[in-house]
């Protein structure tokens, strides 16, 4: 009960914990509850009462409850314009009532940015204020013209409807009227909300004519309908009938039962792991001084924060008017939302399935976008997340950036990885192979005279520099090379790789560099801006003679494997076997640009190894399987422009290694 008590407030009020707290309207009063404490006299780094966390939750609720610019729409429902902070101070302008005509405020605040914001529209969830994208705001105001919809946390009764026609009432006025475009950014039931203000406005206006730029959907919640949030939510809202009665005006002693165990169930299922560790860690500075009478009543009041916000009639009339209502509307019809969207998910979301949400709307919606973010929860949007940046980034690309994008050059635009990404390839994906390998380094100069090292190889000056390799079986010693003629020699050798070294999910072969990415994104093409991985990193470019040209022209150093996946995937009986093409036309483009050629004489992989197998004799199993094995290959495209994919056996042997090798230049 303690912990919930002193958790559940934490949720929103602990800047370290989960976010920060920076007052929508005044810019020169920063409410957090290190700074509740500091007003108290205490040492910023000294323990804190309950009591104080209780009293900055509900600063923050206090804080949303305000905004620079309010609009209303209905009774209950109003639209708050955020401005960045150094502009919270100047030029306030006055709210205006339900029924008032807002254009002419909506046209200053249009020039005074001088259109230069695109108009971005945030639906917050169950809550109908939008605590959980507090640290959001700031950013958002700076980049965006911010609009934050609010709804009455006790009063309103507003159906799915209603909503819906309220939202699209007021980007009718603030975007269509005005000639402009929006952004709907929905979290939560917001998610589910965004959707069919958009289908609305299509309705209105007409799909061509939809003023809706993009849709950003966070942990929607059109995926409600696969739990049980629609049979706990009236069972959780029926608590109030047990509740204990006020006398002479007098708040309750203890904690209602509702507020018990509907904090005990957000606390479950908002935060993910990294966030309960900071709520751990805060708690831990916590007072444990207090009275026993001031602490139940500071757990009173930190367990009333959700009576207070949310009551329990209108939890009950939320989930089953809002999310229920809403999941059946816009789920028949996701499939014709042709509006350009952004899912962004949690992986770690308790409370609703988002990970697999993000997948299903993507297949199912005409022009969606996957951004799953690893180690989130439902609360997403704490300060390891921008969603502005996000957003700016969207397939629907607010600012036009990518209309003037130049497309990446890989032979002109690549540069040598910094000093820590070499270190850190080398020592997670090269040395581990070193370590079961041994590979040995030997170069030859000019005298004919061999050393132990590539202290003989030359080095790149005004004119390009190419190694020639062999092949060894299975292909072990690419990286190996690579990383040497970097580490001693500094020479950044350029592999022209096979193609489906390109074709991979990452986009540039062999994972991404470096520890996992925490956002990815898809859409039904697959991976959108993957990470570079290993080869695209270290400089590979797909093998052609275009690129071999340019490679040469442009002075750089290639690494080139004449008979490729040939020699990778040799037979028996043909250890360190030249499969060479009978056309040596790398030769002539060496020669036309007088590159230096290095031969690399590389043996011992074939002597490690005992094939079992061999590419012929696979291709040969009975029962089917050498026919689907000859099929895959011959549907993996070939690396010479001059032969078919037929023409090249892309089928690995199966083997056993058991010594070691060198590589000798």
């Amino acid at each position: 009960m303690v912990f919930i008590g002193k958790a559940f407030p934490l949720l929103f009020a602990a800047p370290s914990a989960l976010r920060t707290n920076v007052p929508l309207s005044d810019a020169g009063r920063v409410t957090s509850l290190r700074s509740t404490a500091e007003k108290a006299g205490i040492n910023g780094n000294a323990p804190f009462t309950l009591s104080d966390v209780v009293d900055n939750s509900r600063n923050t609720y206090r804080d949303l409850a305000g905004g620079c610019f309010t609009a209303e729409v209905t009774p209950t429902i109003s639209f708050q314009h955020i401005r960045p902070v150094s502009e919270r101070t100047s030029d306030k302008f006055e709210d205006v009532p339900f029924g008032s005509v807002a254009n002419h405020v909506y046209e200053k605040i249009q020039a005074s940015h001088k259109d230069s914001k695109p108009l971005l529209v945030y639906l917050p969830g169950l809550d109908g204020v939008g605590i959980s994208a507090v640290q959001q705001y700031d950013d958002l105001s700076n980049a965006f013209e911010f609009w934050r919809m609010r709804v009455d946390p006790k009063n309103d009764r507003s159906t799915f409807v209603e909503l819906t026609n309220a939202v699209s009432s007021f980007i009718q006025d603030v975007a269509m009227k005005q000639n402009r475009k929006v952004i709907i950014v929905g979290e939560s039931f917001g998610g589910l909300l965004a959707p069919s203000v958009a289908m609305r406005l299509e309705t209105i206006a007409g799909k061509e004519n939809s003023p809706v730029m993009g849709l950003v959907l966070v942990n929607p919640a059109t995926s409600i309908y696969k739990t049980s949030w629609s049979s706990w939510a009236p069972v959780l809202a029926s608590l109030r009938h047990i509740e204990q009665e006020e006398e002479g005006g007098n708040s309750p002693t203890l904690p209602t039962p509702y507020s018990v165990f509907g904090s005990m169930a957000l606390s479950m299922t908002i935060p993910d792991r990294s966030q309960y560790q900071n709520l751990f860690n805060l708690m831990s500075q916590t007072s444990g001084d207090e009275k026993l009478a001031d602490v139940v009543a500071s757990m009173r009041d930190g367990l009333g924060i959700l009576a207070d916000n949310l009551p329990a009639k209108v939890i009950e009339h939320r989930v089953g008017q809002w999310c229920s209502v809403g999941s059946q509307v816009v789920n028949a019809r996701l499939h014709k939302l042709n509006v350009a969207t952004l899912f962004i998910g949690g992986d770690e979301d308790n409370m609703l399935p988002t990970k697999e949400e993000g997948d299903r709307l993507v297949n199912l919606m005409p022009d969606c976008t996957s951004m799953m973010v690893k180690d989130a929860g439902h609360f997403i949007l704490d300060d390891r997340f921008n969603l502005t940046s996000a957003i700016i980034d969207a397939p629907f690309d607010p600012f036009g950036r990518k209309k003037n994008e130049k497309k990446y050059d890989p032979i002109a635009d690549w540069v040598v990885p910094s000093d820590d990404e070499i270190r850190e390839a080398i020592d997670n994906r090269v040395q581990p192979l070193k370590d079961l390998l041994s590979p040995q380094f030997f170069s030859t100069g000019p005298d004919g005279k061999r050393k132990l090292g590539l202290g003989k190889v030359p080095k790149p000056d005004e004119k390009p520099l190419l190694f020639v390799a062999n092949h060894q079986l299975i292909g072990l010693d690419l990286g190996m090379i690579i990383a040497q003629l970097l580490v001693e020699r500094n020479i950044a050798a350029r592999g022209l790789a096979h193609p489906i070294v390109f074709q991979g999910g990452n986009g540039g072969g062999a994972g991404p560099t470096g520890p996992p990415q925490r956002i990815t994104k898809r859409d039904k093409d697959g991976p959108v801006d993957p990470p570079a991985g290993d080869f695209q990193m270290f400089g590979a470019v797909q093998v052609s003679p275009k690129n071999f040209y340019r490679l040469m022209a442009s002075g750089q150093t290639g690494l080139l494997f004449p008979g490729g996946v040939r020699e990778v995937f040799h037979g028996k009986g043909e250890d360190y076997e030249l499969f060479w093409p009978e056309k040596a036309d790398f030769v002539r483009v060496a020669a036309r640009f007088n590159a230096t050629i290095v031969p690399i004489s590389a043996v011992g992989a074939a002597d490690s190894a005992n094939i079992l197998l061999d590419p012929e004799e696979l291709l040969n199993l009975p029962f089917g399987l050498g026919e689907r094995l000859k099929n895959s290959s011959e549907n993996t495209i070939s690396a010479r422009f001059d032969q078919s994919n037929a023409d090249e056996r892309f089928v690995p042997p199966v083997c056993t290694l058991f010594d070691r090798n060198s590589i000798i230049l």
